[in-house]
């Protein structure tokens, strides 16, 4: 069941795991297959991964035949400028653009759907290589600043107060980073993992990933 304003993100997501794992699973293949046809040809050159743009990347077939979100699609726009925690609370998928999403960095593979249940602020989950990531902006509470939390190992991220760890009302081996943004301000972001025999970082890694990512367009 989902959690209330005063505690963490918590849901059950269904066959969406298995959704994301398959397409990570189909972008790792059509990345090989792209290769392959690249480098059998006499002429041209390879294409660095590092430069991918938004249509060329090798998880969007995925992302597109094998989204099913938990919730309502984000009929958000792409993000591409900075915004402060008070309009991705509005629209929390704006957390992250397409270039944020590509295999150079994040490694996104199921598009990023909104969520908003009764009670409980606006979410945004992708599915990622590494695991499923929720990402809930809070923009009138710290909740790096919370004793029920004090659990969670005390970290720097890109200069913010952060706490990372796993919470007691979370299934083991997922991962919740709480981010200091502001006076009063602050984001969470829970990660789980496909499995142990899944492809990519694990979750305190992919959860610090995309932590600096949105610090980095917040204004």
């Amino acid at each position: 069941m989902p959690r209330t304003e005063s505690g963490l993100f918590v849901r059950n997501r269904g066959g969406r795991g298995a959704i994301a794992a398959t397409g990570l699973l189909l972008a790792s293949v059509v990345t090989v297959i792209s290769c392959l046809t690249g480098c059998s040809g006499s002429s041209g050159k390879d294409t660095p991964r590092s430069d991918h743009a938004p249509k060329a990347r090798p998880s969007t077939s995925a992302r597109s035949s094998a989204t099913v979100p938990s919730g309502s699609p984000s009929s958000s726009p792409v993000g591409t400028t900075a915004h402060t925690l008070a309009e991705l609370a509005a629209h929390p998928c704006l957390a992250i653009d397409d270039e944020d999403a590509g295999p150079a960095k994040l490694y996104v593979a199921i598009a990023g759907a909104e969520t908003h249940y009764k009670g409980v602020p606006k979410s945004c989950e992708w599915g990622a290589r590494g695991g499923l990531v929720d990402f809930i902006p809070y923009p009138s509470t710290d909740l790096t600043l919370d004793k029920r939390y004090r659990n969670l190992t005390p970290r720097n991220v890109a200069g913010h107060r952060t706490l990372l760890g796993t919470p007691t009302e979370h299934a083991e081996g997922s991962c919740v980073a709480l981010v200091a943004v502001g006076p009063s301000q602050s984001f969470e972001l829970l990660v789980t993992p496909f499995g142990k025999d899944a492809p990519g970082p694990d979750v305190p890694t992919v959860a610090t990933n995309f932590a600096k990512v949105i610090l980095s367009h917040l204004q």
